[in-house]
């Protein structure tokens, strides 16, 4: 996981996969989170993330170029069979991680994930959701996408795969140069459900809540409203109770009783 700014989301996504990490490890798979940021700007991310037993690696985010090739070579160096990445504004649900764990006792392969994702905002008012699916085999939703080490390792040049001024697609240019090396079919769709993954919008973002609440419901349907959301995952009750602000201390167990806790 990167991280820049956005602190609140950020700690949610933190949690969040704190809570994943445990889960494939409790699933009998060896699993380890690293962060990756400028802890020296942000110390009090830096500070939750090791509070979390996440390990964290100190990269400036400027240029983006290099703080993306130093991360996808870290996550390489760890030498585990994939490396999963995973967004500092995003979580997946338990059943899309059930997938995973499951894909992960089978055969190797490339790279799977998920192609869909909901749009939503942090804001509490704003109670509009949408479903995003990916337009192009090749490209799967960023978080939760899982890549063999080993493919990987021999399809991407880190050195030479970014432009210094580039500012997006990051994740895309490696999707591409995978197809390129094989083809898009090693890149596996396991899930297409709405809930597969959450993009939760502060409005820092590159693309907008707004960008896409503009469009047509036939272009991106509606997924539950946002309060409905609420009740069910724990990370986006925990980020409206106010557990995930810079302000506050306590870390809360994955899978606590929520009822008892009030707003921060």
């Amino acid at each position: 996981m990167l991280y820049h700014k956005r602190p609140e989301l950020t700690r949610m996504s933190m949690w969040h996969m704190a809570k994943v990490v445990k889960k494939f490890n409790d699933a009998g798979h060896k699993a380890q989170g690293i962060v990756i940021g400028c802890g020296k700007c942000e110390p009090k991310s830096k500070a939750y993330a090791e509070k979390l037993n996440l390990e964290h690696f100190e990269k400036s985010n400027s240029p983006l170029s290099s703080k993306f090739s130093f991360s996808y070579t870290q996550a390489l160096l760890k030498e585990t069979d994939y490396i999963c990445k995973m967004d500092s504004n995003n979580f997946n649900s338990d059943e899309y991680w059930d997938k995973c764990i499951e894909k992960l006792f089978l055969e190797k392969v490339v790279s799977f994930g998920t192609n869909t994702f909901t749009v939503m905002s942090a804001d509490k008012e704003s109670e509009e959701t949408c479903v995003f699916k990916t337009r192009k085999r090749m490209h799967l939703c960023n978080s939760g996408q899982f890549y063999l080490n080993w493919s990987v390792s021999r399809a991407v040049n880190f050195r030479s795969i970014y432009s210094r001024d580039q500012t997006c697609n990051f994740d895309g240019k490696i999707n591409e140069a995978i197809s390129n090396k094989w083809s898009e079919t090693v890149i596996e769709t396991i899930s297409t459900e709405s809930d597969d993954c959450f993009d939760v919008k502060d409005g820092t973002d590159i693309h907008s809540y707004e960008s896409y609440m503009k469009k047509s419901p036939s272009i991106y349907p509606p997924n539950k409203n946002r309060s409905e959301l609420v009740e069910m995952y724990e990370e986006l009750k925990l980020l409206d109770l106010g557990y995930f602000s810079p302000s506050c201390d306590k870390i809360v167990e994955p899978g606590a009783d929520l009822s008892e806790l009030e707003r921060i």
